[in-house]
C-alpha cells in the first residue's frame, strides 16, 4: 500500500457505491419529470377531443362486420349439420383470412373500455336459424354470400383505393363461395 497504489474497496463497499449512484440517479430523473406529470394531470383530455374517424374506418368495420356475420353463419350451420364440414371449412377458413385482413387495416387504440361485440360498435342482427336440410342450410350460407359480396361492392366509392382492391377481391371471393354452394344443391 506504501507504494502508490490507492487501497482496494472491497466488493461489498463497491456494491454500496454502485447502489447509491443507482438512487441518486432515480431521485434525479424524478425531480426532473416532477414538473412534466404535474403538467400531465389532465391526462388524454388535454389532448382535446379525437378527430372524427375517416370513411374508410367505417367502411372496414362495416366489412368487418359482414365476414363477422358469414363466420357466425357458417359455424352455426356446421354446429347443426356438422357433416358439412369437410365443404364448408376451406369456404371458412377465407372468411377467417378475409377478416384478419380488414383487421390489420384498421388500427384501433387501446382503452380500458371493453371491445364492442361487434367491429362496428353496433350489435350483429341475430341470423335467422339454420334450415334443417343440406340443401336450406347451402342456401341459407348462398344468400349470405350474396349479400355480402352485393354490400362489399356498394361501399367501393367511399374507400381509398387500396381498400377498395381489398373490397373488391373480398366481394369476388364472396361471389365465388356462393357459386360453389349453389353446386352443392345438385348432389
Amino acid at each position: 500500500m506504501g507504494d502508490g497504489t490507492p487501497p482496494r474497496r472491497s466488493a461489498r463497499a463497491e456494491a454500496r457505491v454502485v447502489q447509491e449512484a443507482t438512487r441518486r440517479r432515480v431521485l434525479i430523473a424524478t425531480a426532473a419529470a416532477l414538473p412534466l406529470v404535474i403538467g400531465g394531470c389532465k391526462g388524454v383530455g388535454a389532448l382535446g377531443t379525437p378527430p372524427k374517424p375517416a370513411a374508410d374506418v367505417a367502411v372496414t368495420r362495416d366489412a368487418m362486420t359482414l365476414e363477422s356475420t358469414l363466420i357466425a353463419r357458417y359455424g352455426a350451420v356446421l354446429t347443426a349439420m356438422p357433416s358439412l364440414a369437410g365443404e364448408l371449412s376451406p369456404l371458412l377458413a377465407q372468411h377467417h383470412d378475409h377478416l384478419a385482413r380488414l383487421r390489420a387495416r384498421l388500427i384501433i387504440p387501446r382503452t380500458g373500455a371493453q371491445p364492442s361485440a361487434s367491429p362496428s360498435g353496433t350489435p350483429s342482427p341475430r341470423p335467422a336459424p339454420v334450415p334443417g336440410t343440406r340443401a336450406g342450410a347451402l342456401a341459407y350460407l348462398r344468400d349470405a354470400e350474396n349479400a355480402a359480396a352485393a354490400s362489399l361492392l356498394a361501399h367501393l366509392d367511399a374507400a381509398p383505393p387500396s381498400l377498395a382492391q381489398l373490397l373488391a377481391s373480398i366481394s369476388a371471393s364472396e361471389a365465388t363461395h356462393a357459386l360453389v354452394l349453389g353446386q352443392g344443391r345438385h348432389r
